[in-house]
C-alpha cells in the first residue's frame, strides 16, 4: 500500500491539479485580506466560509473522477498480484494526503501570515485547518462511494455536484421547513439527528461556537447548542465526523472488492 500511496501523491502533484487547488485558495485569501474586512473575527469567518465551500466541492469532484480514470490501470495492478485492499486504501490515502498538502500550502501559509499577531484567532485558524483536512477525508470517501456504484464519468460528476449542493445549500432549508411545519410536535430529537447528518454544518458549528459570532450559527446550529451544550456538541460532532469518514469508505471498499473489471 505504501508504494501505491506514494505513487498516487506523485501523480496528483504531476497532474498540477493540486497546484491549481492551492493557487485558488491563495488567490481568494488575498482577496479576503486586501479587499475584505480586516477585523479578525470577520476575516476568520470569511475564511471558514471559503473553506466550507471550496474543500468539499473540489474534493468530491476531483476524487470521483480520479477514481474512475484509474480503473484501467487498477486492473493491470490487480493482475500483478496487488491486493484490492492495498490498491483501494493506497489510492484513498494518496488522494486525501495530496489534497491536504494543497490545503496546507494554499490556505495555511497565507492564514499564518494574516493571523500570526493574534494568538486566539491563530489557534482557531489552526483548528480550521485540522477540520479542513477532516472535511477533505470525508468528501474523498463520499466520492469513492459514488464512483463505486456509478461507472460513467459525467454521471459521477453530476451526482457529486448534487451531493455538494445538498450539504451546502439545501440542508438548512430542509431542517427549517421540517421544524416549521411540525413545530407543534416534540421534534427536538429528530431535528438533532438530522443536523448530525451534515458534516459541513457540524464543522461550521464547532468553529463558530468558539467565537463571539454565535448568531451566525443558523437555525440548525442554534437548536444543536440548546439541546446539547458546548461540550456535548464537541463530543458528538467529532464522533459523527469520524463516522462520515469510515462508513462511506467501508461501503465503497466492500463494493470495490466485488467489482467485476
Amino acid at each position: 500500500m505504501k508504494e501505491i500511496l506514494l505513487f498516487e501523491i506523485k501523480e496528483n502533484i504531476r497532474s498540477r491539479w493540486v497546484f491549481i487547488y492551492s493557487g485558488l485558495l491563495v488567490l481568494v485569501m488575498m482577496i479576503l485580506s486586501f479587499f475584505g474586512d480586516q477585523n479578525g473575527i470577520r476575516l476568520l469567518i470569511s475564511t471558514m466560509n471559503l473553506t466550507l465551500i471550496v474543500i468539499p466541492l473540489f474534493s468530491i469532484t476531483f476524487s470521483g473522477m480520479s477514481f474512475l480514470e484509474s480503473m484501467p490501470f487498477a486492473e493491470v495492478l490487480l493482475s500483478k498480484s496487488v491486493s484490492r485492499s492495498a490498491l483501494f486504501f493506497g489510492k484513498y490515502f494518496g488522494i486525501t494526503i495530496s489534497l491536504s498538502i494543497g490545503l496546507l500550502f494554499g490556505l495555511g501559509i497565507p492564514g499564518l501570515y494574516l493571523f500570526m499577531n493574534d494568538p486566539k484567532f491563530l489557534f482557531l485558524f489552526f483548528e480550521l485547518m485540522i477540520l479542513g483536512i477532516f472535511l477533505t477525508a470525508i468528501f474523498v470517501a463520499i466520492a469513492f462511494l459514488i464512483s463505486s456504484f456509478i461507472r460513467r464519468g459525467e454521471i459521477v460528476l453530476t451526482v457529486s455536484l448534487l451531493v455538494w449542493l445538498y450539504f451546502f445549500i439545501f440542508f438548512d432549508a430542509l431542517v427549517f421547513i421540517f421544524s416549521l411545519y411540525l413545530g407543534d410536535y416534540p421534534i427536538e430529537v429528530p431535528s438533532l439527528i438530522i443536523i448530525l447528518l451534515n458534516p459541513i454544518d457540524l464543522i461550521r458549528i464547532l468553529l463558530i461556537l468558539q467565537t463571539s459570532s454565535s448568531a451566525l450559527l443558523g437555525f440548525s446550529g442554534a437548536l444543536l447548542l440548546k439541546q446539547l451544550g458546548l461540550l456535548g456538541v464537541l463530543g458528538i460532532s467529532i464522533l459523527f465526523l469520524s463516522l462520515w469518514v469510515s462508513i462511506p469508505l467501508i461501503v465503497s471498499f466492500k463494493r470495490f472488492q466485488k467489482r467485476n473489471f
